[in-house]
């Protein structure tokens, strides 16, 4: 299922490729009549009278009533009905730090590990929060103290670990090489590859390969505290187990240089969305014990001047007028005028992860709430459909399908304060936006040499002192990518 989901996903880039879009030229969609509605899958409602909850490191989520939190549980039921009807695997409501509201597919589907792709980036940045508590890193550092001696140029060396972070290292990017789920010798040593395009620390650019240099810093800055220490051991010690997660509850693959992907690649069980909400809702601290500082929690979820947008690897909901603000999109990078927020139904405070096709941690400070949801089928799926709308068809972008399902459980909330109901662009009202049919070539076929470089080391785009068979002075472990499955 997870192969087909991809191979689903490049078949139809690959169609609307051959079709001959200009790139970032938006073409009309034909007017064709919308799907039917399909009937609203069951939820499930916690019992209980607790307005606040103790998530601990042991133990399942505490539960409580939606009314004893302040939620009118018919519009819950609603709201999860409505998103477990369009493709979610799963969907859980907290309020309180109380487990309030779960779909009926949840107690099935809950404890299987599963792709979350690009959540694996807001993981990995709070992974790298944990070591920037404990000294091993300094967002502001350039990469290069923490890179071994030799590997990159002096201006790849002179990145920050904060323009990695926000997505502003400024190399060239190509979904052709980002997209590369299998064969990956070296994402870190690909990127010191990469041409500069751009002044690192001004320039958005949603990028696949730049992620994992974020990891393999990471891990070399463990190396010189513990030498040979392996960042997930470390990460299990130091984040998963202080939030009670096991490691029978994921998988994370690696390169085939032995290194920790970032971008993608994490297998966690959506079980375990609640825990990275609930350490997210409170600045970082879990069960009562501080793990990442509050400073960094904030700068997570705050914008740049390069995207008003997207945070530490995490999306903001706070975006408007004359900000800068850029999509994500597998079609074409477009700046968004004005900017708005990525969902208009929801409050500007709210952050997020984004994995393809769903897998999601939403976290809404000013209402102390976490939503969280999975899925193999994005929500804007059906809504879109009819508009042949590219993005939601391969699940790269918030539309209709999140609207509707926030618009739906903020109107569930019974005590929302008169400025965080200000807050909402458009709390009421339906989905404005329209079809997104751009595409850029280029962002696909160039460097030409992209492809290989990263499959085969082969030309100027293979990853700096790595062959076929593995990268210097890295652990190289072979085929375990391969035979190594969840």
């Amino acid at each position: 299922m997870r192969a087909s989901g991809r191979i689903a996903a490049v078949a139809v880039a690959a169609a609307i490729a051959a079709g001959g879009l200009a790139g970032g030229v938006a073409l009309a969609a034909p007017d064709l009549p919308g799907l039917p509605e399909l009937p609203v899958a069951g939820a499930i409602l916690a019992s209980g009278d607790a307005a606040d909850c103790a998530m601990t490191r042991t133990g399942e989520y505490e539960k409580s009533s939606p009314q004893a939190v302040g939620l009118d549980p018919a519009k819950v039921k609603e709201a999860i009905g409505y998103w477990t009807s369009r493709g979610s695997e799963t969907v859980k409501v907290f309020r309180h730090g109380c487990l309030v509201g779960e779909s009926a597919l949840d107690p099935v589907l809950e404890r299987v590990p599963r792709l979350n792709w690009s959540q694996t980036k807001t993981v990995s940045a709070l992974i790298a929060g944990v070591a920037e508590k404990q000294g091993l890193i300094d967002v502001d550092a350039p990469i290069g103290d923490y890179l071994p001696e030799g590997l990159g140029d002096e201006a790849h060396r002179a990145i920050t670990v904060r323009s990695v972070l926000t997505m502003t290292a400024g190399v060239q990017m190509n979904w052709a090489r980002g997209l590369n789920l299998f064969t990956d010798i070296s994402r870190a040593r690909e990127a010191m590859s990469m041409t500069i395009e751009h002044e690192p620390g001004e320039y958005y650019e949603y990028d696949q390969t730049t992620p994992s240099v974020l990891n393999y810093v990471v891990q070399h800055a463990i190396w010189k505290a513990e030498p040979g220490l392996d960042y997930q051991e470390w990460a299990q010690r130091e984040f998963f187990n202080k939030l009670g997660i096991p490691t029978s509850a994921y998988w994370w693959q690696r390169d085939r240089s032995g290194n920790t992907l970032g971008y993608s690649q994490l297998f966690l069980r959506p079980l375990e969305f609640g825990r990275l909400g609930e350490l997210m809702r409170n600045n970082g601290t879990y069960d009562g014990v501080e793990i990442i500082n509050p400073s960094y929690m904030e700068q997570l979820h705050t914008g740049t001047e390069a995207n008003c947008g997207y945070g530490f690897l995490t999306w903001v909901n706070s975006c408007s007028g004359d900000e800068t603000q850029v999509n994500a999109s597998l079609f074409a990078r477009r700046v968004i005028t004005p900017a708005q927020p990525w969902i208009a139904s929801a409050p500007s405070d709210m952050y997020f992860s984004f994995g393809l096709h769903g897998q999601h941690t939403f976290v809404i400070p000013s209402l102390d709430m976490v939503v969280t949801r999975s899925g193999e089928a994005q929500p804007d799926v059906l809504e879109n459909t009819p508009n042949l709308d590219a993005d939601p068809l391969v699940g790269a972008a918030v539309k209709e399908g999140y609207h509707n399902f926030f618009r739906t459980l903020m109107s569930a909330v019974t005590d929302m304060p008169a400025e965080v109901r200000a807050s909402i662009a458009n709390p009421d009202g339906p989905w404005t936006g329209s079809p997104d049919l751009a595409l850029d070539p280029e962002t696909i076929l160039y460097p030409i040499d992209a492809a290989p470089g990263a499959y085969l080391a082969v030309g100027d785009q293979a990853p700096e002192g790595c062959t076929i068979a593995g990268c210097e002075n890295d652990p190289n472990d072979g085929s375990r990518w391969i035979t190594d499955v969840p």
